[in-house]
């Protein structure tokens, strides 16, 4: 605590030397405020002219899909009728709902009409710029006369041409430039306004500053003698009951300053009870008259410890009204009070440790007189303790005493009467004296004995070990030909998986030239191209054929992929796009097969999600997941699909409400040729590797899929890719096989 109160005489102390420059302080505070005004308003204005941009750029697409569609609309519906014609109706009806230039490409690009007819030469609208994907995209064109335009091109299946819209940006922004300049008038008049407040306020503070640097100074000086003396100064009225401290006494008891005055009864509940009390002080101030008094009290600090105070005081009159005050100083002698009492206790530890030790121990002096010995020496010397006090004559006890002149110090054994054995170190202390410690080592004779024993057991025990260290490098040597054994196997089974591989691609690629020529036969009679077949059943095996040549093609297919994975010579095509592409061929995928089963697909895909995968693997992933929710959906169920971005990855999901996959099914599902018990007992059909193939193509993008379900509650299934590739994954067979 004695360091803390320095620490606030100097926090004090740089607060004074501070206060001359408020008004310096003031004014960096209000440039900084004004700084961080004005940059807030222009974060604030930019981001809000980059929001008006997007909703502009959305509106004149919006535009866009609007008219596109009108305009298709009445191709579709007057084939005959001139794409220009239908272009200039369309047009003419959509006035104030239009983009303000658009002109009408046919399929190889070149303007047909245009509305206002110059806009066919407007840089915004030249054919050469599009937006990606044929429409998908409001592009922003600055020309090079400083032009700047929204450009977004729909495409028209009706006559697979073109029609591109552009709109000048100026006029969306226009409601922006208006807040724009609200905002910075109400700026600079906020800033002007603290200008002058700050400014008044700096001429008042100088004035002030100026008269209380003078008597700071004053006090400063005194109050830093004494905040470095650790004293304080009192002066007690003792007719009014008045005693006054100065600054550095409140430091001294790490108390806060407090204005005014102390009352006897204040200060009094301050000093320790077992102290002189006040009036003990002043009366003893009046018995010395014309003398100073000179007492030591205790007072408690700020933090409940006791501070030893000496106080100096002598008590003086007042001449015109005969009052007496009683004036002095106060010094904190804690530290001396606490280091004679630390050497007491010091004293008290050492004695209470000598005796507490299990040896017996003495010390004597240089005189070799006895200074202090425990109560085990007393015991070993069979003496009195009026014998062993210090300052005895020094006699020597049976065993050890002081060390005679000429003998070296150190260490020695010593056999007592008893049988009892002693180990006795000497030591000279720097006054000449000597300290001398005994240890009782019987028990350590005896166990030399027993160690004796040991010794020889050990040495029987050493040839024992010898013979089982020979027996262990026998066992070594086989556990190593075991090893090489095991690496030969090894080598024959990743011989074997890769002879599997090979055959099952070889064995598919055979295979599928014998069935395209079977479905295409049979496509060719079930159509009857070289005349009918007669019976209607024919044409119903024909399409049996067909079907079940397909099916049977796809497995293969599968076969043929699987093997490819497992050989690891998949390479995945990296681009860019979006997700609900990907969502939509899924869905398009199954929609008739639920439209037989009745089944309702909802599609949960967030905004703006993009990746970057091989899209072909993608939607085979979403393709398969699909394929299987809505083959185990009862008829009339719900399948639920989705895609969401979270961090650095887009999370795909595919729900269903069908009978679910037991627990012990899901573990295994994911592997080539597994299916869950529930399919083959539903006799539904499957070749087992859809999963297996998705699985491999979601490892080889470095993601996860993940299966979960309960019997009777539905499945789903979670897919996690990450939105941006480091490069391609070679995929371990371990995890295929």
């Amino acid at each position: 605590m004695r360091a803390g109160r320095p620490g606030r005489s100097v926090m004090a102390a740089w607060t004074a030397a501070l206060r001359p420059h408020a008004p310096l302080v003031a004014g960096l505070a209000l440039a900084a405020a004004t700084m961080a005004a004005v940059l807030l308003t222009i974060l604030h204005l930019r981001a809000e002219r980059e929001f008006a941009l997007r909703e502009a750029a959305h509106e004149v697409g919006l535009q866009a899909t609007i008219i596109s569609a009108r305009l298709n609309a009445a191709l579709a519906a007057a084939p005959k009728q001139s794409p220009v014609e239908a272009f200039r109706t369309v047009m003419n009806a959509a006035a104030d709902e239009r983009p303000s230039r658009a002109v009408l490409m046919d399929r190889n690009g070149r303007a047909i009409a245009a509305d206002p007819p110059e806009a066919a030469s407007d840089p915004a609208v030249n054919p050469g710029v599009k937006a990606k994907d044929d429409g998908a995209e409001v592009l922003r064109i600055v020309d090079e006369n400083g032009g700047d335009r929204f450009a977004v091109a729909r495409p028209l299946p009706a006559t697979e041409g073109r029609i591109v819209f552009a709109s000048p940006v100026a006029p969306h922004l226009e409601a922006w430039r208006q807040d724009a300049t609200a905002a910075v008038v109400l700026l600079a008049s906020t800033v002007g306004a603290m200008l002058g407040a700050v400014g008044f306020y700096a001429l008042e503070a100088n004035r002030r500053v100026r008269r209380a640097r003078e008597d700071g100074a004053r006090r400063a000086r005194v109050n830093l003698a004494l905040h470095r003396g650790r004293c304080g100064l009192w002066t007690w009225d003792i007719g009014r009951g008045r005693i006054v401290w100065s600054p550095s006494m409140f430091a001294v008891l790490d108390l806060a300053e407090r204005p005014g005055h102390w009352t006897i009864a204040d200060l009094q509940a301050l000093i320790h009870p077992d102290d002189m009390s006040l009036d003990e002080i002043a009366r003893l101030a009046f018995d010395n008259a014309g003398d100073y008094v000179d007492v030591e009290f205790r007072m408690r600090g700020a933090d409940g410890r006791w501070v030893w105070l000496r106080k100096r005081a002598e008590l003086v009159e007042d001449e015109e009204t005969g009052g007496a005050t009683l004036v002095g100083i106060a010094f904190d002698v804690t530290e001396r009070k606490r280091e004679a009492e630390a050497s007491a206790t010091a004293d008290q530890r050492l004695r209470e440790a000598i005796e507490a030790i299990s040896e017996s121990f003495v010390l004597w002096d240089s005189n070799q007189e006895l200074v202090l010995c425990n109560s085990k020496y007393q015991r070993l010397r069979a003496s009195s303790a009026a014998a062993v006090r210090p300052g005895g004559d020094g006699t020597e006890p049976p065993v050890f005493g002081p060390l005679p002149a000429g003998r070296p110090e150190g260490a020695y054994e010593a056999r007592l009467p008893d049988g009892r054995w002693l180990q006795v170190n000497e030591r000279r202390t720097r006054d000449g004296g000597f300290v001398s410690v005994g240890t009782d080592i019987t028990a350590l004779k005896e166990h030399e004995e027993q160690l004796m024993n040991s010794e020889r057991l050990l040495l029987a025990t050493v040839a024992q070990l010898r013979q089982s260290r020979r027996s262990l490098e026998e066992q070594a040597q086989q556990l190593v030909d075991l090893a090489e054994r095991y690496h030969e196997q090894k080598a024959q089974a990743e011989a074997a998986n890769r002879a599997k591989a090979e055959f099952l691609a070889n064995m598919s690629h055979e295979l599928r030239t014998p069935l395209n020529a079977i479905i295409g036969f049979s496509q060719l009679m079930g159509a009857e191209a070289f005349g009918p077949l007669g019976s209607q059943k024919y044409r119903d095996y024909c399409q049996h054929v067909v079907a079940s040549s397909e099916y049977l093609l796809r497995v293969i297919s599968d076969i043929l992929d699987m093997a490819r994975l497992e050989a690891g010579r998949e390479r995945l095509s990296y681009r860019r796009f979006r997700a609900d592409l990907a969502v939509g061929r899924a869905v398009q995928d199954v929609a008739a097969t639920a439209r037989e089963k009745r089944v309702s697909v909802k599609v949960v895909v967030e905004p703006d999600i993009g990746l970057e995968a091989d899209p072909a693997a993608v939607e085979r992933i979403l393709i398969t997941l699909m394929r299987n929710a809505v083959k185990f959906a009862p008829d009339g169920g719900a399948v639920e699909i989705g895609a969401q971005a979270i961090a650095d990855r887009v999370y795909f999901y595919v729900e269903d409400n069908g009978p679910g996959i037991a627990a012990e099914d899901v573990e295994r599902l994911g592997r080539p040729f597994e299916q869950g018990d529930a399919v083959m007992a539903n006799g539904m059909k499957g070749s087992g590797l859809g999963l297996a193939i998705a699985n491999s193509l979601v490892e080889l993008h470095g993601g996860a899929l993940r299966l979960a379900s309960r019997t009777g509650e539905g499945a789903v299934a979670v897919v996690a890719l990450p939105r941006v590739q480091r490069g391609a994954r070679a995929l371990a067979l371990a995890q295929v096989a």
